[in-house]
């Protein structure tokens, strides 16, 4: 039998763990190029294909078109944050990016957890 977890608990959860991830890539970035709008496409669209094959390959087919919608929109979200890395390094430096990242990966995880 299956314990029930906490719905608090479930949520912080993915609020600390985005905002881990945030501080991490924020942390360590240092830009090697220029950031790309089709860096965001090109990565979110390959999210979404595998995600959704492997949603199709378990055998849930139903509203497949809005689950591939709802998983692109999602990722490329989340990948123009860390394309947003570049300017706000340009105008704060480290610092303002680790600030950006960790705020936006805790509103990553928070908006990741309501999904669920």
């Amino acid at each position: 039998m299956k314990k029930k977890r906490d719905p608090q608990s479930h949520l912080r959860q993915y609020i600390l763990t985005g905002a881990a991830l945030g501080l991490y890539f924020g942390w360590f970035f240092r830009p090697l190029r220029e950031p790309s709008l089709w860096t965001i496409v090109g990565l979110a669209l390959t999210v979404t294909i595998v995600m959704t094959l492997l949603r199709v390959r378990r055998g849930e087919r139903e509203e497949l078109l809005q689950y591939a919608g709802g998983t692109f929109v999602r990722y490329a979200v989340g990948i123009a944050i860390l394309e947003l890395r570049h300017p706000v390094f340009d105008w704060g430096g480290r610092i303002a990016v680790t600030v950006m990242t960790t705020a936006c990966g805790a509103l990553f995880g928070y908006w990741m957890a309501r999904k669920e």
